[in-house]
C-alpha cells in the first residue's frame, strides 16, 4: 500500500451471503478509492485469509450465520491474523453489539452502510499500526484517535486500577486520586452503548447504564463523550 496516497488503497475483505448487498459493498468501497475482494461464503474467505493474510488490511463481514460461528471467526482473525474487523448488521441490540465489540471487533455498523461510514473505515487500521509501533519502542503512551489524551503517570499504574471479567472491563475500581485512562476495551464497551442507544438517546446516565463498570461516574462517562471527536459520535446530547 502507498502510503504516501494513505487511506487511498486500502485492502478490504466484505464477507456478505447477500450477493446484491455484497455488490453494493463493493461500488461503495471502491469509490472510496479502496482495493476491495468479496466473497459470499465464509470458508471460501476463511481460506483466501490464511492464504492472503499480508494482503488483507481490513475484513468487514456481516453477521449472517450463527453467532457462535461468527464469534470464533472473528476471534481468530484479530487474534491469530491481527486483521481489525467490522461487524455489520441489520441487527443493532444493544446485547449482539456488546457481544461482538467486547470479542475483538474494531466497530459495529448498522446495514445499510453509508459511504460516510465506509471512508473512516481506514482508522482502525491507523490505530493498529500506530499501536505497534509504540509496543515495539517501548512507549508508555496509549493511541486512540476516539479517545483523548492520556498522561504516563496515570498509565503506570493502569494495570491495578482496571479489572475485567472475560475480556469485559466490570470494575475500574476507586480512582479518586488518579486520572481514569480509557483502555482500548473500556473504550469498545463506550462506543458499543453509544451505539446501540443512538445518538439522540446516548446520554451519560443511559450510556453508564449499559455499559455496567462499577464506580465508572456519569460524570467520567460524560467527560469521555465530550472528547470523543464529533465525526464519529455526531449529534450526541451532552447531559
Amino acid at each position: 500500500m502507498d502510503q504516501e496516497l494513505w487511506p487511498s488503497g486500502l485492502r478490504v475483505l466484505v464477507i456478505d451471503n447477500n450477493i446484491s448487498y455484497l455488490k453494493v459493498m463493493e461500488e461503495l468501497l471502491i469509490k472510496c478509492s479502496y482495493k476491495v475482494t468479496t466473497y459470499n461464503n465464509v470458508r471460501e474467505a476463511m481460506s483466501f485469509i490464511y492464504g492472503n493474510e499480508q494482503t488483507v488490511d481490513l475484513i468487514i463481514c456481516d453477521l449472517f450465520f450463527p453467532t457462535e460461528d461468527s464469534l470464533l471467526i472473528l476471534q481468530e482473525v484479530t487474534s491469530k491474523f491481527g486483521i481489525p474487523t467490522v461487524i455489520m448488521s441489520s441487527n443493532g441490540d444493544t446485547s449482539t453489539v456488546m457481544k461482538y465489540i467486547t470479542n475483538g471487533a474494531s466497530d459495529f455498523l448498522i446495514k445499510p452502510l453509508r459511504i460516510e461510514e465506509l471512508k473512516n473505515i481506514w482508522q482502525h487500521v491507523f490505530r493498529k499500526q500506530i499501536g505497534a509501533e509504540h509496543r515495539k519502542c517501548n512507549i508508555a503512551q496509549h493511541i486512540d484517535q476516539l479517545s483523548y489524551r492520556t498522561t504516563t503517570e496515570a498509565t503506570a499504574t493502569l494495570d491495578s486500577e482496571i479489572r475485567e471479567n472475560n475480556g469485559t472491563v466490570t470494575d475500574i475500581l476507586d480512582l479518586r486520586k488518579s486520572r481514569l485512562i480509557w483502555t482500548m476495551q473500556l473504550h469498545r464497551q463506550f462506543i458499543a452503548a453509544v451505539n446501540s442507544l443512538g445518538p439522540e438517546k446516548a446520554v451519560p446516565k443511559k450510556i453508564l447504564e449499559i455499559m455496567k463498570v462499577k464506580h465508572l461516574t456519569r460524570e467520567q462517562v460524560a467527560s469521555h463523550l465530550q472528547a470523543s471527536p464529533k465525526k464519529f459520535i455526531p449529534n450526541i446530547v451532552q447531559r
